[in-house]
């Protein structure tokens, strides 16, 4: 991180202090009776939880093992500062502000601890090799995050995610290194897109009509979807995962459609 970096993080935190110290003066003109009482005393875990949004985003640039003591540390502080505003608001309704403060914190956590870059299938068909080469290459270079790669041999159809990486920012030198690599091996990706969430294609089957019939995005983090998971971890935590070889026959899988959780279809 350069000088300007930290001095831009310095301002930055220092004006929300500003902001945070004029809101809880403000709230001192609160009454004590009812709602203003109520959000009297929320003062210090509104605050505690928009310092908490603020920081996720900063995790990213801390080194791989202050990065996940960060994350353990915001996690743990979104859930003490959640169940204090149930119990403020305890037989109450809670103010839409306050559940969106709520909100916002668990999202910032969610996509700074399973956020990162995705590359989609501009092509028609993606079919990688064994990413031997590309894992050994990223590893040697200091690489410490996630990656996910395609099934060796497998195809993915256009549209559907290829590629995803976190815990590495693009404009730092190893960075570089990575979003260089990555798409030389896909050879027919997109443009690498920041997203909140990684997503996984699972390739779903209806025997009765003779095989896999669309392939399924979904968040990585969802549940019981069925199918066959097409993206697999290449590194985790910086530590090389088995990857087998292509098995014969796979490559020649016809398109199918490919639909996202939502509904839609391309």
């Amino acid at each position: 991180m350069t000088q300007n970096d930290d001095h831009d993080r310095a301002m930055t935190w220092a004006a929300l202090l500003g902001k945070w110290t004029e809101f809880a003066q403000s709230a001192l003109a609160l009454p004590d009776n009812d709602e203003g009482g109520r959000l009297k005393e929320a003062v210090p875990t509104i605050i505690t939880l928009q310092a908490v949004t603020h920081a996720c985003a900063e995790l990213g640039q801390l080194d791989t093992d202050e990065r996940l003591l960060g994350a353990d540390k915001a996690e743990m502080l979104v859930k003490k500062n959640a169940g204090e505003f149930n119990r403020i608001w305890s037989g109450e309704v809670m103010p839409d502000a306050i559940i969106e403060i709520v909100e916002d914190a668990q999202l910032a956590l969610r996509a700074a601890t399973q956020g990162g870059w995705e590359w989609v299938a501009v092509e028609e068909t993606i079919i990688t090799p064994h990413p031997n080469e590309i894992i050994e290459a990223m590893v040697a270079s200091g690489f410490e995050g996630d990656l996910f790669l395609p099934t060796p041999g497998v195809p993915i159809f256009q549209h559907a995610p290829v590629a995803f990486v976190r815990g590495v920012e693009p404009d730092s030198e190893l960075g570089v290194m990575v979003f260089e690599l990555i798409p030389a091996f896909l050879e027919g990706a997109s443009e690498p897109e920041q997203i909140p969430i990684a997503r996984q294609v699972y390739r779903q089957f209806d025997f009765s009509r003779g095989g896999p019939v669309r392939d399924l995005v979904q968040p990585m983090d969802a549940t019981l979807t069925p199918g066959q998971p097409l993206l697999i971890p290449a590194i985790l935590a910086g530590q090389v995962q088995p990857i087998s070889l292509p098995i014969p026959g796979t490559e020649h899988q016809k398109p199918l459609p490919v639909e996202f959780d939502s509904g839609e279809q391309v």
